[in-house]
């Protein structure tokens, strides 16, 4: 349920700079996960400042991995529904519930970011390596109760059904 070690360090840190360097420096006290997650809301509000700031960290001689900087071309950020974890991977089904995914941590599995599984919670997947990964940036989760995780576990029979599943690659839109 975790990306391979190697991959992951590669892309974390490529993802760490680009998001820093978006973020900026408004605040010397900011705790370093809240300017991730506000360069990541300006990352998403405007796809154009990627190739900007990939220039600015080259300029400054900070390592870019290039799959990583496609990868991270293909991040969407949105409330997903978290059900559970397999041996495999941990289930997401979009937020419009069209398509699930098969989706990997990048050092953490899902349900330990969060302390459990069957919820909805704001995060950020993305294709890398062949894989649907979540960038562990993790915000707003709310628990669904058994109802609800019974009526999105027969969506995701029914997509599966309908092949609206990927553990390799996020849907294009």
């Amino acid at each position: 349920m975790l990306l391979e070690p190697q991959w992951s360090t590669a892309f974390i840190g490529s993802y760490k700079s680009l998001l820093l360097e978006l973020a900026g420096s408004e605040d010397k006290n900011e705790r370093v996960l809240d300017a991730l997650v506000r360069g990541r809301g300006k990352l998403i509000q405007d796809r154009s400042v990627v190739a900007e700031s990939l220039t600015a960290l080259r300029a400054r001689n900070i390592p870019v991995d290039e799959e990583a900087a496609e990868a991270i071309q293909t991040l969407r950020v949105a409330r997903w529904v978290y059900l559970r974890d397999t041996r495999k991977h941990s289930i997401f089904i979009d937020p419009a519930a069209e398509m699930a995914y098969g989706v990997v941590g990048l050092t953490n599995r899902i349900k330990e970011i969060i302390g459990g599984s069957g919820a909805v919670i704001e995060t950020g997947l993305f294709t890398y390596k062949q894989r649907v990964v979540c960038d562990g940036l993790v915000s707003a989760v709310v628990w669904l109760g058994s109802n609800y995780r019974r009526s999105f576990n027969e969506q995701l029979s029914a997509l599966r059904e309908a092949g609206a599943f990927s553990d390799c690659a996020l849907a294009k839109r």
